[in-house]
């Protein structure tokens, strides 16, 4: 795997409300520990704080949106910026692929790392996505802002012998 190459790179971030609720949560956390009647003298309130936030970072750093890399084998899909949760698909294991338009609170309960059984899901926000149809029956959706240039993308690096759809 380490003379995988990337040919093509997507990032999805989350949608701007997530990072609002998150550093707003963050933010409400750590300022009680600087200020008020709950206030830690410093400068242990400062470190405490700064710890808070620098959770918050690595969430977002960790698990914030979605990468989508187009190796030469495989297609790898990440959560965050770092691939500490990732799956890999090799073009061998897909069967079709098409760009779609879905309904994700209705089919996958939202967003994320979502479904079980036959389809499963990895997005960050909207509603498109490419569809990996497996050989093994499943169906996995990478969200995507981009979901036409992310299939042309597959296309090309499988070497154009994939279907168009499975339907």
């Amino acid at each position: 795997m380490a003379s995988e190459r990337v040919v093509y790179r997507e990032r999805t971030p989350w949608a701007t409300w997530v990072y609002l609720v998150l550093w707003g949560a963050f933010v409400a956390a750590a300022l009680p520990l600087l200020w008020g009647e709950t206030a830690i003298p410093l400068p242990g309130g400062l470190l405490l704080a700064a710890s808070v936030l620098l959770v918050a970072a690595l969430i977002q750093v960790l698990f914030g949106g979605t990468t989508v890399l187009v190796e030469t084998e495989a297609v790898r899909v990440h959560l965050g910026l770092m691939p500490v949760v990732s799956k890999r698909v090799r073009y061998e294991a897909i069967r079709a692929l098409e760009s779609v338009r879905y309904r994700p609170i209705k089919e996958f309960g939202g967003w994320g790392i979502r479904g079980f059984g036959q389809k499963q899901a990895w997005t960050a926000r909207g509603d498109q996505a490419v569809v990996l149809h497996l050989v093994n029956g499943r169906d996995l959706y990478i969200g995507s802002d981009h979901p036409h240039r992310l299939e042309d993308r597959i296309r090309m690096a499988a070497g154009g012998h994939l279907a168009s759809s499975a339907r």
